[in-house]
């Protein structure tokens, strides 16, 4: 028989097992945010140096960038005065991915914006701010260097071409003058130095990169700056290239074609002018006469554009005048057969006051015509170019005196210039003009025509009182003869020329002459 046990309930033991509570994984959490922020901060901070200037005008701690090639690679930490009270020391914080770049022949500088008549540098730090620019260099690492009062001459391989001219002195150039091939800017002046041994000076040139192939070997460099002056007892020399060059000075030079590309750091002869350069196309010429020209002075003038110059003057056994004109290679397909070289006399006009030809002298001017490429030409006096176009009309004009009208001097239709006068000759009747009228305008002639002189003041008497006409400003100073038309189409080849004391008087009848 078995026993039986009391039936009783048994108690359950629960056991709670230990775990790390969610909170304490914040203070994990913080601890490696902080030491990312401190990593990160290390890394930005990168290498310290310090930078000895001169001057800390305009440097600011804990704004002042570093920057290379325009990116932002460092900060300055501090700004102190050194021991000796002789410098400035600059603290600045370099990135580390620039620390290997620290060496000894790294350079620093400081950036300021520098306005003047040729235009603004440094605009990046008119915008932003006083910068220190950086160049790294090669050599032992180290962490303090010296500031440069300037930038330096020399920089990195980006495409950009350096070169050096020679001259005997800076002229009118500066930093920032630019450098032109075929009127088109292609550079710029980078800096200039006094020469080694104190002869002349040395200008360094910096081609932008995409016209760094035109600049060859055997390329010649001449001064083309703004305004260039010189007086003698043949006139006065005036030159002026344009606006910018006249502000700033500027440089021109030519690309031979059969060339070898120029490399870096080579030095050129810098010519003052064009002519002496010896590297524009040799144009022959004869003269008219030499009057007012003047050898090395004289320029040849294209759509108001100093195109050459004339370098040589020579009087025949013949006493006829030649000389050897040097023009821009830009010109040379200009000169053809068609082409016509006029000497013009300066002239005063409200319209178009030329101050520098009424220095000059007389001038030459280029007149661009067509057929086949030609080096010598026959240069005519302003008043014979008219002749040379097809279809003008000649006349000859006979009056008692000359009343003032001389040889240049318009022949006018209702106030528009429509010929000039070619020619005068003393006769024993009196003065003799040869005048020409412009082909277009010939119809306009007529056999009735009158020719008065182009009086300054017209006086005119009537029933109804005086009434006095006054010419206007340009009129006084150019003169010439009226043309008073006619109903009639017919045109007559020689008249009388009148004064117009009380108005325009009607021509005398004269003999027609028949025409060369």
């Amino acid at each position: 028989m078995q026993q039986e046990t009391p039936n009783t309930p048994t108690e359950a033991r629960v056991k709670n097992k230990r775990r790390i509570s969610p909170f304490w994984l914040l203070p994990f959490i913080a601890l490696l945010i902080a030491g990312w922020l401190v990593y990160n901060n290390f890394q930005e901070r990168g290498t310290t140096i310090t930078i000895d200037f001169q001057s800390a005008a305009g440097i600011v701690a804990g704004r002042t960038p570093v920057r290379y090639q325009g990116v932002d690679v460092g900060t300055v930490q501090s700004i102190r005065l050194s021991e000796d009270l002789g410098k400035i020391v600059v603290e600045a914080s370099i990135k580390s991915e620039l620390e290997d770049s620290l060496r000894d022949g790294t350079q620093f500088w400081l950036v300021t914006p520098k306005a003047s008549l040729a235009g603004v540098s440094g605009l990046d730090a008119l915008v932003g701010g006083n910068y220190i620019g950086m160049m790294p260099g090669s050599g032992k690492a180290q962490t303090h260097f010296s500031a440069l009062d300037t930038q330096p001459k020399y920089r990195l391989n980006t495409g950009e071409l350096m070169i050096h001219l020679h001259a005997e002195d800076l002229g009118s150039l500066n930093t920032g003058s630019l450098v032109y091939y075929r009127k088109i800017p292609v550079g710029k002046v980078y800096d200039y130095t006094i020469a080694d041994g104190n002869k002349g000076v040395t200008i360094d040139v910096l081609i932008d990169r995409r016209f760094a192939n035109l600049v060859k070997t055997d390329s010649r460099f001449w001064n083309v700056s703004g305004f260039k002056g010189d007086f003698n007892l043949s006139g006065a020399s005036v030159q002026m290239e344009s606006l910018a060059a006249l502000v700033n000075g500027a440089i021109a030079f030519d690309s031979p074609e059969k060339g070898q590309q120029a490399k870096t750091d080579q030095s050129y002869q810098l010519y003052p002018d064009l002519a002496r350069s010896q590297r524009g196309v040799s144009i022959t010429l004869d003269l008219p006469s030499g009057s007012n020209l003047s050898a090395n002075h004289t320029p040849l003038i294209y759509q108001g554009l100093q195109v050459g110059t004339l370098t040589k003057l020579t009087l025949q056994p013949d006493n006829k005048v030649t000389g050897e004109l040097t023009i821009d290679p830009s010109v040379v397909d200009l000169m053809r057969s068609g082409t016509r070289i006029a000497m013009r006399s300066p002239k005063i006009s409200l319209n178009d006051a030329k101050l520098s030809q009424l220095l000059t002298g007389n001038t030459l001017e280029l007149i661009p015509g067509d057929g086949e490429p030609q080096h010598h030409f026959n240069v005519l006096d302003s008043s014979e170019t008219l002749l040379q176009q097809p279809g003008v009309l000649t006349l000859s004009l006979q009056a008692p005196q000359s009343y003032g009208i001389d040889v240049g001097q318009p022949v006018i239709i209702h106030g528009i210039k429509v010929g000039q006068v070619l020619s005068r000759s003393l006769t024993n009747s009196g003065v003799t003009f040869r005048v020409a009228v412009d082909a277009q305008y010939r119809a306009l002639v007529h056999k009735d025509s009158k020719f008065v002189v182009n009086s300054r003041l017209d006086v005119k008497l009537g029933l109804d009182g005086m009434e006095v006409v006054g010419a206007s400003a340009q009129e006084w100073l150019d003169g010439g003869i009226r043309i008073m038309p006619a109903a009639r189409a017919r045109r007559r080849r020689s008249t009388r020329c009148t004064p117009t004391t009380t108005g325009p008087r009607p021509a005398s009848p004269a003999t027609r002459r028949r025409r060369p």
